[in-house]
């Protein structure tokens, strides 16, 4: 018999109990995310995005003063967020928020098709009609640590690609 984790042991939860949830989470269609502007003033948007070769991607418009941000920062916070109505207690829902690394993937890079490609399979044909708009780009997000919220006192701190759980955020 494998041992609890510690995590496991401070929180009273199983790890493939808080793993699915994140895995759910991570299944949702769209991300929220927010950036600083260059005035240090919050931006945020929300965006499609696909999960590719370790990182999330999303397909936005410069006209957006926060994908202007993202580009020239290179860093941003997301969030993936449990609808409400899926919810048992609002001021609890289930949420995944982190920090990412971004990166623009030009339209020549040999990748950028593919991912178009898996965004109209994933989003559905509006890809077709916005994939050669030019105020839209194509960024990779790469996730390097945050922290997932299950519901009160369930709060876990994750790290990297994966987002692995690392740890229970707890007073003690």
């Amino acid at each position: 018999m494998q041992e609890n984790t510690a995590f496991e042991q401070s929180s009273g939860m199983e790890q493939d109990k808080i793993e699915a949830v994140r895995d759910q989470l991570l299944q949702l269609r769209t991300l929220y995310l927010a950036v600083n502007s260059a005035a240090k003033v919050p931006e945020m948007g929300v965006s499609p995005f696909i999960r590719h070769d370790g990182g999330l991607y999303i397909y936005t418009s410069h006209l957006s003063p926060h994908v202007r941000d993202l580009i020239d920062q290179g860093e941003a916070t997301c969030m993936l967020c449990a609808d409400e109505g899926d919810s048992q207690n609002i001021w609890a829902r289930n949420r995944l928020k982190f920090s990412v690394r971004a990166l623009e993937i030009t339209r020549d890079d040999r990748v950028f098709e593919k991912l178009c490609d898996d965004f109209i399979s994933a989003h559905g044909p509006t890809m077709n009609l916005i994939r050669n708009f030019t105020d839209f780009h194509m960024i990779r997000l790469t996730p390097q640590k945050g922290v997932l919220v299950l519901g009160f006192a369930m709060a876990f701190v994750v790290s990297g690609t994966n987002f692995d759980i690392t740890a229970h955020i707890s007073k003690t």
